[in-house]
């Protein structure tokens, strides 16, 4: 580490649309944008001609190779241990952060106090042209849209986050590589009396242009994930049960979602989104139900 680095940025590269956003999220980490120096750390699955055009031109950036078939959460550990800084945060490779970002982050640590071991906050959706755009965020993120919860919450996303180094060393390491840490560490954390904190002035932008095909097969891929991890020591007739109760889920997925919109000022382009989203929540119920059925297979590998 640099000297005056107190943030560590970590992120896996797997995006195989949109795959240059990356660099918008590097340029937003310099610090006349974001307010610190921060150590950038990319695990890169792609290996392309991107990857030798950051080592290339944004040589402070470290890069780590990995196999394609490494997990997310594999690559996203990896770039932790690699990293030093004293906060380690968390994003995706088609996310930008806004304006002042670092130094709202090493603030929060520093007025926190030694309880304080993760800080979370809101995404914004960056890429708004098309009803599309608007059903892909609103599917993933209309929880986090702004305003979110101010102050100690149990809830943050899982990339607009940045936790103490020392929190971190302290999880097993095969907890952080066997699924996404807003489901797997943040829970231990809370148990063990840690506290966590959302902020709305901790902005994310969310920014990934996704096709339709690559955005329903993901979001089947992360369902099926979720649910075989969910019911994956369950006896047979508990699983079918699920298996068979998550095909309920669209017109409860789809209420939601309005609900949610409505709160955060959204009507709007909940309406241009509508014709996207009840097909994109059925897609959600069948991966459920298959993961509910027959456990998450290799899906945690498959998502980006």
């Amino acid at each position: 580490m640099s000297s005056g680095e107190s943030i560590a940025v970590v992120l896996g590269r797997v995006s195989t649309e949109d795959t240059d956003r990356v660099i918008e999220t590097i340029e937003a980490l310099d610090p006349a944008v974001s307010g610190e120096r921060c150590e950038i750390v990319v695990a890169d699955r792609l290996q392309d001609d991107l990857t030798d055009r950051i080592r290339r031109d944004y040589p402070h950036v470290k890069v780590i190779d990995c196999p394609p078939e490494m997990t997310l959460t594999e690559m996203r550990t990896l770039a932790f241990e690699a990293s030093t800084s004293p906060i380690v945060a968390v994003t995706e490779d088609h996310c930008v952060p806004g304006p002042g970002w670092a130094t709202t982050v090493k603030k929060a640590f520093e007025n926190g106090g030694p309880d304080l071991v993760a800080v979370g906050g809101s995404v914004v959706n960056g890429v708004t042209d098309t009803g599309l755009d608007w059903a892909t965020y609103l599917c993933e993120y209309s929880l986090f849209s702004p305003p979110v919860a101010q102050g100690e919450s149990p809830i943050l996303p899982g990339m607009n986050v940045a936790y103490r180094r020392s929190a971190l060393e302290s999880v097993p390491r095969d907890l952080l590589v066997s699924g996404f840490w807003e489901t797997t560490v943040h829970p231990l954390l809370l148990e063990r009396g840690g506290k966590l904190i959302s902020l709305n002035e901790l902005v994310m932008f969310h920014k990934k242009r996704f096709s339709w095909g690559l955005f329903a097969s993901q979001r089947f891929i992360y369902s099926r994930y979720y649910a075989g991890l969910r019911f994956g020591d369950a006896t047979l007739p508990k699983r079918a049960a699920a298996s068979l109760a998550s095909l309920a889920l669209p017109p409860l997925l789809l209420m939601r979602a309005v609900k949610a919109a409505r709160a955060k000022g959204l009507g709007r382009e909940m309406l241009r989104a509508s014709p996207y989203l009840l097909p994109l929540y059925c897609v959600w119920a069948v991966g459920e139900s298959v993961g509910a059925l027959k456990g998450p297979g290799n899906a945690l590998a498959m998502i980006e």
